[in-house]
């Protein structure tokens, strides 16, 4: 399974420095690209956190960011293509400000990366995705292995996905970084074949929240087989990237 070097596409990733609680400089943002590069990622979707009432990265701040830690990354060496997206929190009149161009998309195309308090009610949810859906969107729920009253259902989770839906797992969920209870739901789902994407959600150089992908990769190899883990890991988020549906 890929054995290319640098294949791994990264659709949620919180590289860009000063703009949410990601990386907190350039410094700490080329560690982890560097660690990116090791880890065999090859392409990062950027995605800052846009919340509601708080001070977030304009689009064109982001691209300005974003066209800098580029020209780092290459002055470095390191074999990394970065696009600009951000981790969209579903409030009312979300897709109004996407159509309106004041939230970026995932790398300029269709799909966006949604996320939800982790205790939100299922209706809620359901009802927040469709608005997207309804506007022409493909939404990606961000991390869904968080989110207790939609994954304790499988019939909420089919629900979704049989509305036009998509599904992010963490990476550090599935290896056991963030606890036995979001460990045993990322396996249910992703041994389910419900999901779409794994991703870093990296927010450090160092510790429990730093990039990880070659281990979770060989985890899902194992576990699930090679194609599936392709399709996890590169397949479905070069689809994104081309602007393709899954």
């Amino acid at each position: 399974m890929m054995k290319e070097k640098n294949r791994f596409i990264d659709i949620h990733c919180h590289v860009l420095a000063g703009v949410d609680d990601g990386a907190r400089d350039m410094e700490e943002s080329l560690a982890m690209l560097r660690t990116a590069a090791k880890e065999g990622i090859g392409r990062i979707i950027l995605t800052p956190h846009q919340k509601p009432q708080q001070h977030c990265v304009s689009i064109e701040g982001l691209h300005r960011r974003m066209e800098a830690l580029q020209e780092k990354a290459d002055g470095e060496g390191l074999d990394i293509k970065l696009y600009p997206g951000g981790e969209l929190f579903f409030r009312q009149g979300l897709a109004e400000e996407l159509l309106e161009g004041r939230l970026c998309t995932l790398a300029g195309s269709r799909y966006v990366l949604v996320e939800f308090f982790p205790q939100e009610q299922y209706s809620y949810i359901r009802d927040g995705l469709y608005s997207l859906l309804a506007a022409g969107y493909l939404p990606v729920a961000a991390h869904v292995e968080r989110y207790s009253q939609v994954c304790e259902s499988r019939e909420h989770l089919e629900e979704l996905l049989e509305m036009g839906c998509y599904y992010q797992v963490n990476a550090g969920s599935l290896t056991g970084n963030h606890g036995f209870l979001m460990k045993r739901t990322a396996w249910k789902i992703v041994k389910g074949k419900m999901a779409h994407f794994v991703g870093t959600d990296a927010h450090r150089a160092e510790g429990s929240r730093a990039v990880q992908m070659a281990r979770c990769a060989r985890m899902l190899e194992k576990k699930c087989g090679s194609d599936y883990a392709e399709r996890l890991l590169y397949q479905n988020a070069r689809m994104v990237l081309r602007d393709e549906e899954i």
